[in-house]
């Protein structure tokens, strides 16, 4: 069961956190840079949590490089579905990343 289920839903929180903060650090200390904290955040995470799950199916079994090779659209599908239904794991934190983020802010002013 850890390493089944705990490992990647820790794995998703964590990489939920330090991709909004690092993205927190690039974009400008206003309203209009939290959403787009929120939005950059979210495509982010649900790419790369798309190809995590990619790659646990890849890790589990080789031979789904040999049926995604044959339909890749599908495939493609599957997997950016899969990545939003992970949104249930990462969403969350990304909106209190974001909604604490003005505490951070060094010049502007909330």
């Amino acid at each position: 069961m850890i390493t089944a289920l705990l490992l990647p839903t820790l794995a998703l929180m964590a990489l939920a956190v330090l991709v909004t903060r690092g993205i927190e650090a690039l974009v400008p200390e206003s309203p209009a840079g939290l959403a787009a904290i929120a939005v950059l955040s979210s495509l982010a995470l649900w790419l790369l949590s798309a190809a995590g799950f990619a790659g646990l199916y890849l890790i589990r079994d080789a031979q789904i490089a040999v049926v995604l090779g044959a339909a890749p659209q599908a495939g493609l599908r599957h997997f950016l579905g899969l990545g939003a239904k992970a949104a249930l794991i990462w969403a969350p934190l990304v909106l209190l990343v974001v909604a604490t983020a003005p505490r951070r802010w060094k010049t502007a002013t909330w």
